[in-house]
């Protein structure tokens, strides 16, 4: 996978064939998920001037099946610092408004054009 001129690696484990030697698509999926929560919760907090120290985010998927697909997403989210309760529920709320939780939530439209190479 290549984007802005980085390129990432992405294949299926060796169980299922693949090397094993980069990301399966679902690690990365949950990865957006996290990195975008966590980017606009600081973003929040810079702007609101709220200090906040490390803050680290854990996504753990249930897959289904018929058809394949993630059924169901836990996250969860600490952040160090000295914060209120009613700051932690804050930020809770505005971590899940970022845009791969609202593309989540909002089952977006998806075009496929398959082409003969």
């Amino acid at each position: 996978m290549t984007a802005r001129g980085l390129e990432l690696i992405v294949d299926q484990t060796p169980d299922q064939g693949g090397p094993g030697d980069g990301f399966r698509p679902t690690e990365l999926l949950l990865g957006a998920l996290g990195a975008c929560m966590v980017g606009t919760l600081l973003t929040f907090c810079d702007n609101q001037g709220i200090e906040v120290g490390r803050v680290t985010v854990d996504l753990e998927d249930t897959p289904l099946d018929a058809p394949k697909r993630v059924g169901t997403i836990d996250v969860r989210m600490t952040i160090d610092g000295e914060l209120d309760d009613r700051t932690v529920e804050t930020l809770g709320r505005v971590a899940a408004r970022c845009k791969i939780h609202n593309t989540l939530t909002s089952r977006p439209v998806i075009d496929l054009e398959v082409y003969r190479g």
